[in-house]
């Protein structure tokens, strides 16, 4: 049994971080590259400023385990991974 207290699992999935490259996936199967500007509610809210400059904001979904647009019902998702070189690596 005290192998079993030692066992803590980490998140399966990267961690929403200040300055990190994500894409906005729109409707109609378009993307926009984005950076986060603040990270809030223990990493549950996100605010993101868009290519275009437009600020927007990302609530994770308990359900789907996924960022939405907030307020927005079938809006906008928040990909964390975006391929290419993270802007630490240039």
């Amino acid at each position: 049994m005290g192998a079993y207290h030692r066992l803590v699992l980490g998140p399966s999935r990267s961690l929403p971080r200040l300055g990190a490259r994500v894409r906005i996936a729109r409707f109609g199967g378009v993307y926009e590259p984005a950076t986060i500007v603040a990270v809030e509610d223990d990493g549950r809210r996100l605010r993101v400023r868009a290519e275009g400059g437009e600020l927007l904001d990302f609530v994770l979904n308990r359900a789907s385990a996924r960022f939405l647009a907030a307020g927005a019902a079938g809006g906008e998702r928040l990909e964390l991974s975006m391929p290419g070189p993270s802007p630490s690596a240039e």
